[in-house]
């Protein structure tokens, strides 16, 4: 009798694992395959990290943006910004409103940040890992790189780098 518990409480445990591991995967694809794209500017920094391996950490212009600073002005660190994208001509989204409370709805362009000292982070925008070898070649592309990003009520994730004139880089290409 003793065994058959062990088994059901083991199977329990089991099913519970998969299901939160599922559930984790299938919000992460929801944002990807729901979300809307959009373009930021951005330069990378500070490439390697000897136990995690490449990758590149990114600021964006969106986090020095006038609009932003002013809403952030006295807010304590960790609190939550939402800031409402626009587009210019080009497609690269620029900071339209900046707010400290979730808007009731997400309609159009949102993105939620973190405030941290006297500047906003987008924790999940922040690094992208990169083949071996090839993160000080992204490094020097400097202001000119931009990425492709997916957002879903204001959750994002990076997709694609691109260069200056918005074409996408294969970074394996600085392999050759």
């Amino acid at each position: 009798m003793n065994s058959h518990r062990n088994h059901t409480v083991f199977a329990v445990a089991i099913f519970s694992i998969v299901l939160v591991v599922g559930g984790l995967i299938y919000h992460q694809e929801r944002i990807l395959k729901e979300g809307q794209t959009t373009i930021l500017a951005t330069r990378p920094v500070d490439p390697r990290d000897l136990f995690r391996g490449e990758y590149v950490i990114l600021r964006y212009s969106i986090e020095n943006d006038e609009k932003v600073l002013a809403e952030i002005d006295g807010v304590e660190d960790g609190s939550a910004l939402f800031i409402k994208l626009s587009e210019d001509e080009d497609g690269i989204a620029y900071v339209n409103e900046a707010h400290r409370t979730a808007p009731k709805v997400f309609e159009g362009l949102w993105i939620e940040g973190e405030v941290d000292g006297r500047r906003v982070r987008f924790p999940s925008l922040e690094q992208f890992y990169l083949p071996e070898g090839t993160g000080k070649q992204v490094e020097r592309l400097g202001d000119n790189l931009h990425v492709k990003v997916i957002l879903k009520d204001g959750e994002a994730r990076v997709v694609q780098l691109l260069d200056k004139t918005l074409n996408v880089i294969d970074p394996k290409s600085y392999l050759e």
